[in-house]
């Protein structure tokens, strides 16, 4: 007797815990479409090209059965099963849902749901709960790497049972009832002294009519829908919409962020003979050939501007510019130039603990940087052109600079506007004293090296001391020809040059 009242109690435990659900799942509120992106369920329309069986080498077996009336996904012998809707429709933007809501039976299955993005997978883990449907919200917010390109369901961590899901949905809160949906408001950056412009109307699914207000009317104000600029920095512009029933008021802000410029170009670099300047950016001057104003190795943003008509660079500082010149044929010696020139405008009224660092990178016939001179500056004016003229032998490091490839701008101001950086030497003289005119010498005197301009090829140069002796002699066949005299002492030597078979003399003069 005892035996039977124990295998009856056994058949009345198996009944109470049935592997198949007795109901269907529970049914979801009511949503509006735009609070809700759903997969699978027949509460809400789901998104195009979804398939609940892609072949991913599971044992699962997947059927699609009806539980009262209400269609669910069976899957039977149940080791791991996914869900796509990448493959035939299209990767889905999550990032503005809150939950995922999944009605599943586990009975004695205790699996792990996935969502599949471009990121990292992570699971979320399903208590096994038997004979019942449970209707789970799991935040969206770290349940998958990346919440604005979902494309799969992965559920795993089946002991070859059976599962049952319904309704998989993403879904959010509601919006207040008559809420108007805004849509962001882009206000472009500005310059002091740039025209009025108008503000686009942010789209919304309310018809009211859109004003504006200006949070710093020293910064900007408005009139209808036109900003005009009265000084820098920045203002909040909030665009507000009327009420318009059945929609309640609502609003959107963007800030303005206005830089002060200059209203008046840099100062107008003196004229200088050409071999007495090294110019890498000026009106004036001929410029060297840049590989890049902003290299790729640089923090930092670099433009071009007219100022006043004059061609300025505008540099949105990280923390430094880099202007490469190290491409073949483009590295500069500036051995015999003895200064270095740069004109600046920063708008930053705030100059404490503020630098302005010019270096050049010295790369002495490598494939990089070997040594580097680098002045320290310390801006004391703002909201003028200030002018940087300092001689080489005050900046620190090494004074070598026959193959300088780089220049580097290092500071802390935010903006600044440069113009005309170059570096020159005191004018010295072209010599015309050769008895062809068609020649001429420059710069005398000279450091470490001399040009021969001539309107013919020269088919020889000989260099002579003042003791007669030859101590260069070179047979270049061409128009322009430098020669290096760094080896020479100081001193004066008579320099011969031949143009058509015709020898004409002149002195130079070795520094």
């Amino acid at each position: 007797m005892k035996k039977i009242t124990l295998l009856f109690s056994l058949f009345c435990i198996s009944l109470g815990y049935s592997q198949v659900p007795t109901g269907p799942a529970p049914t979801p509120p009511v949503r509006v479409a735009t609070d809700v992106i759903s997969i699978y369920g027949g509460a809400y329309t789901p998104i195009s090209g979804v398939n609940t069986n892609p072949n991913w080498g599971q044992n699962t077996v997947v059927t699609e059965i009806a539980l009262s009336g209400d269609n669910a996904l069976q899957y039977a012998n149940f080791n791991y099963q996914g869900t796509d809707w990448v493959t035939l429709g299209s990767a889905q933007n999550i990032s503005n849902m809150e939950y995922l809501h999944v009605d599943i039976w586990t009975n004695s299955q205790a699996p792990n749901v996935f969502v599949i993005s471009s990121g990292a997978e992570i699971p979320h883990p399903i208590s096994s709960v038997a004979g019942s449907w449970q209707s789970l919200n799991i935040p969206v917010a770290g349940i998958t790497g990346n919440l604005t390109n979902a494309i799969q369901f992965k559920f795993d961590g089946g002991n070859g049972g059976t599962i049952y899901l319904d309704n998989l949905y993403f879904w959010k809160t509601a919006s207040a009832p008559g809420t108007p949906v805004i849509g962001s408001l882009t206000i472009p950056a500005k310059f002091l002294g740039d025209a009025p412009f108008a503000i686009t109307n942010p789209t919304s699914d309310s018809p009211g009519t859109f004003s504006f207000t200006s949070s710093n009317t020293a910064v900007a104000t408005i009139v209808g829908n036109m900003i005009t600029i009265v000084g820098a920095g920045s203002s909040t512009i909030t665009a507000i919409q009327a009420a318009s029933a059945p929609y309640l008021t609502g609003s959107v802000s963007a800030t303005l962020v206005v830089t002060a410029a200059p209203t008046v170009a840099a100062p107008t670099p003196p004229t200088r003979n050409a071999w007495d300047v090294i110019s890498l950016y000026s009106n004036t001057n001929t410029n060297i050939a840049i590989d890049s104003w902003s290299a790729s190795w640089d923090d930092s943003d670099i433009s071009d501007l007219l100022i006043a008509g004059n061609e300025t660079k505008y540099i949105q500082f990280g923390n430094f510019i880099g202007v490469d010149f190290s491409g073949a044929g483009h590295h500069i010696n500036a051995t015999d130039m003895t200064k270095f020139h740069m004109d600046f405008w920063s708008p930053n009224p705030d100059l404490v603990g503020k630098v302005f660092n010019p270096k050049f990178s010295q790369w002495g016939g490598t494939a990089g940087e070997v040594s580097a001179l680098l002045l320290t500056y310390l801006p004391t004016e703002t909201g003028t052109w200030i002018s940087i003229d300092a001689p080489l032998s005050t900046f620190a490091g090494s004074q070598t600079r026959d193959d300088l490839a780089q220049f580097v701008l290092t500071s802390n101001l935010g903006t600044a506007y440069v113009d005309n950086i170059y570096l020159y030497r005191p004018a010295t003289l072209a010599n015309t004293t050769f008895e062809n005119s068609n020649l001429k010498m420059y710069p005398n005197p000279a450091t470490t090296s001399f040009t021969i301009d001539a309107v013919a090829a020269v088919e020889k140069v000989s260099v002579y001391n003042l003791l007669g002796q030859e101590v260069i002699s070179i047979a270049p066949n061409n128009q322009l020809v430098t020669l290096d005299i760094s080896n020479l002492n100081v001193g004066v030597y008579v320099v011969k040059a031949t143009v058509n078979g015709t020898i004409s003399t002149s002195r130079i003069i070795k520094e």
